[in-house]
């Protein structure tokens, strides 16, 4: 079960509640944080594979642009966490 608490920001801005994590949806972080340490690992081997010009074989393009996605699916699921 995932839980969240929204809290007003007290800082400078009221109108953006905070989002406060629980014991409760503690293991859904740590594995959303595994998968992105993961993602920017590869991201990382990818490049370093380039020779660091930014030119990639046809296969690590194509997983680039998987990894691209998959970025963009972990940004939804962090999203609906806030």
């Amino acid at each position: 079960m995932l839980l969240l608490e929204r809290e007003p920001d007290t800082s400078n801005e009221m109108d953006e509640p905070a989002v406060v994590a629980t014991w409760e949806n503690r293991a859904q972080i740590i594995e959303i944080m595994g998968s992105a340490l993961q993602m920017s690992q590869e991201f990382q081997h990818l490049w370093n594979s380039s020779g660091e010009t930014g030119r990639l074989s046809q296969d690590d393009t194509d997983r680039l642009v998987e990894l691209l996605r998959e970025i963009g699916d972990l940004n939804e699921v962090l999203m609906r966490l806030a």
